[in-house]
């Protein structure tokens, strides 16, 4: 066990570096999954199914792994995931036969519960003073990630032009995770496991009272409005990176620009995401509104337009990046003040749950509509949208001020 001196010298450039890598990792592999199985003739509603494996687990493992990650620790329970993900990955070199390629990936669903959970939590044990900078670095880190990696599958994929070879060098990005995770990586100050109980609960006392102050902590905010809003992230996330992949080859658009196209969407994403942590809830009402009512107008345009334009398609994917980047980023905020709220930990996981929820239903789902009609894919999706809008709308308006009630 790490004593206190060993947490005064904690830094958090680690776990910017792990939500670097696997990201990069992620969003690879999401993109290369549709176009590689699509072309080895396996049916759409099979690879619904592929695209959702990790998913499936991950829609409950951070829930049910929460208990084990306060036992373990951050450190612990980030290698674990690391680890055993790696593990998972490294079938990948002996056969992409459909089954056993679902398999590994629900094993790599089940153990990042351990992931995602802990490295946000570092953010609730931090300090007042640092919390906003950190969900802010944190969400611009990831979203790099995502960019790096879309951008590493285009080039891969424009010289190479075979996205087999996407699959042999995931696994290489895992290992150095994993090189981070050991060598780097430590417990932040105010984990639940690592100081004796007297100090943490006295520090722990400080650091939420002292919160007191932050714009956050004066409202009473529903646990619905960050949930809805995560959801629409999910959804919307989950949607293109399913219909678009197949909507390119359809189209007979070449493979490199599905990755290049996504990387514009992650961009717009990536800055918007990181802003949206300094929102004030005045504005963050406002946007969060607006963005599941404009998510919904784009997805009918999607579905509509059945002609290749370059320039319509890149204007498309920036724009949806600003939305979704708004509705990340205001989600783990809300999610991060209620950990604060409430002091405990389990609201980001909450957080990654619900988008292992809709990561897992979404392709699966859209796999069999889009068997009838890719396009009708694109509409169902507005119409869920709009669905959102109007319940996000009811729950946002009972956000208000504690003093207030």
């Amino acid at each position: 066990m790490d004593n206190l001196e060993d947490h005064q010298k904690w830094y958090f450039w680690p776990v910017l570096l792990l939500s670097l890598l696997y990201p990069i990792n992620l969003s690879v592999l999401g993109v290369s999954i549709p176009i590689y199985y699509y072309n080895e003739g396996v049916s759409i509603e099979i690879i619904g199914f592929l695209a959702a494996a990790i998913a499936l687990p991950y829609s409950f493992s951070p829930l049910l792994l929460n208990k084990l990650s306060e036992k373990f620790g951050r450190k612990k329970s980030v290698l674990i995931a690391t680890l055993g993900a790696t593990a998972a990955q490294i079938s990948f070199y002996i056969t992409l036969e459909p089954l056993i390629f679902f398999i590994a990936r629900l094993a790599e669903g089940f153990i990042m519960g351990f992931y995602w959970t802990n490295l946000q939590a570092t953010i609730s044990d931090s300090s007042k003073e640092k919390r906003s900078k950190y969900t802010a670095v944190f969400n611009l880190s990831w979203n790099i990630g995502v960019l790096i990696g879309l951008l590493f599958g285009a080039i891969v994929v424009f010289f190479v032009e075979d996205v087999l070879i996407i699959f042999y060098l995931s696994p290489v990005i895992m290992i150095i995770t994993c090189v981070i995770a050991v060598f780097f990586f430590k417990n932040p100050p105010y984990a639940n496991s690592q100081i004796s109980s007297i100090n943490q609960n006295n520090i722990k006392a400080d650091v939420f009272d002292s919160q007191n102050k932050n714009d956050f902590s004066k409202y009473s905010i529903p646990v619905m409005v960050p949930i809805i809003i995560i959801a629409g992230y999910s959804i919307l996330r989950a949607s293109i990176g399913f219909l678009y992949p197949i909507k390119s080859e359809i189209l007979g658009i070449e493979t490199y620009t599905v990755y290049l196209f996504i990387f514009f969407l992650v961009l717009t994403q990536a800055i918007f995401a990181t802003l949206s942590s300094f929102l004030s809830m005045k504005w963050l009402k406002c946007v969060t509104l607006m963005s599941l009512g404009v998510i919904t107008l784009l997805m009918l345009i999607f579905g509509i337009v059945v002609d290749y334009n370059a320039a319509l398609f890149i204007a498309l994917f920036l724009i949806i990046g600003v939305f979704c980047g708004i509705l990340y980023g205001s989600a783990l905020k809300l999610f991060i003040a209620l950990n604060v709220k409430k002091k405990t930990t389990k609201y980001t996981s909450i957080n990654e749950s619900i988008i292992g929820i809709f990561f897992l239903i979404i392709p699966i789902l859209l796999g069999f509509i889009a068997t009838a009609d890719l396009n009708l894919g694109f509409y169902v999706i507005a119409f869920v949208f709009l669905l959102n809008l109007i319940i996000a709308s009811i729950f946002i308006i009972q956000i208000q001020k504690d003093s207030e009630k």
